[in-house]
């Protein structure tokens, strides 16, 4: 598959008449070559990676080649700290990250540097708050009949969490994990605002509680015994409206669809590049927790 970054693709469209006997060939245009960088940076103690590959040609099936030359450094500019990015393996670019310590701290400015074949990429982030995770629970789905729970019986899990009501927004993305399998499928991509449809201003008390669909875990279901793990990820505005514009192209068909469109970047080109580079840079606070569906 692709990389998960929605770039515009121009579509042919081309009639053939009934009569015409004769085989066509057709040469399309593959597009210019482009670095994609994909840099969601969170504060879990776990290992970070920034991905820099190149596109492909739409039509191939190959994966996306590697870009394996490149300096990556992470700058913290509150600090001025910088964190270099060392090279792995297929396209990954990866800073070990111990137990004791995290290189995302709230309300830090980071700066994203990468240097390919002599021309710096740049881009920029601030580290925002993450909501109150309060609990995950699981319940049978009624659909599935009545009667006792059993092996092939089917879950749902809800989330019960929070967003810090003050009048600022405040912009998630829940992953939900069924054992170590990420749902993120075009359809899966789980994003609010303060935990509901939109801003919520002037709330009558300190916490604003998460309302479906957000809660819902994009509808998936669990066996007995399945660990359903719940992470929420804090987002820019400019990220979070980028998933919006991404959902909405991955879905654009049918009668009623519209005109394809660049899903846009905050990835700086420098001024000389001959390539450029798409893609985007988030710096994300986390709060995660998970159960054993039972």
């Amino acid at each position: 598959m692709k990389k998960s970054v929605l770039f515009t693709l121009v579509i042919c469209i081309i009639t053939f008449f009934t009569s015409c006997e004769d085989v066509i060939q057709i040469k399309l245009d593959e597009g210019s070559k482009l670095y994609v960088i994909d840099a969601f940076v969170n504060n879990l103690r776990e290992d970070q990676k920034i991905r820099v590959i190149t596109n492909d040609n739409y039509f191939s099936n190959k994966e996306a080649p590697p870009v394996t030359n490149a300096l990556v450094i992470l700058e913290d500019a509150t600090t001025g700290q910088q964190y270099t990015f060392n090279y792995q393996s297929n396209g990954y670019y990866v800073y070990p990250i111990t137990a004791l310590d995290t290189i995302a701290k709230l309300n830090h400015n980071y700066r994203l540097k990468v240097t390919i074949e002599g021309h710096t990429y740049t881009s920029t982030a601030a580290q925002k708050r993450t909501a109150i995770l309060d609990t995950i629970i699981a319940g049978i789905d009624q659909g599935a009949g009545f009667g006792p729970a059993s092996k092939d019986s089917a879950y749902n899990c809800l989330l019960y969490a929070r967003d810090i009501a003050d009048n600022k927004p405040d912009y998630y993305w829940i992953k939900t994990f069924r054992n170590d399998t990420l749902f993120a499928g075009s359809g899966e991509i789980n994003i609010c605002i303060d935990g509901t449809g939109g801003v919520v201003i002037d709330a009558p008390q300190d916490t604003i509680k998460f309302t479906p669909p957000s809660t819902l875990l994009s509808f998936k279901q669990y066996k007995k015994y399945n660990t359903c793990k719940v992470q929420i990820h804090s987002l820019s505005r400019e990220n979070y409206f980028f998933f919006i514009q991404m959902q909405l192209q991955i879905n654009n068909g049918g009668l009623f669809a519209t005109t394809p469109e660049n899903v846009k970047t905050n990835i700086i080109t420098p001024e000389g590049a001959r390539t450029k580079a798409v893609g985007r840079f988030n710096m994300a606070s986390v709060v995660e927790k998970k159960i054993i569906v039972k």
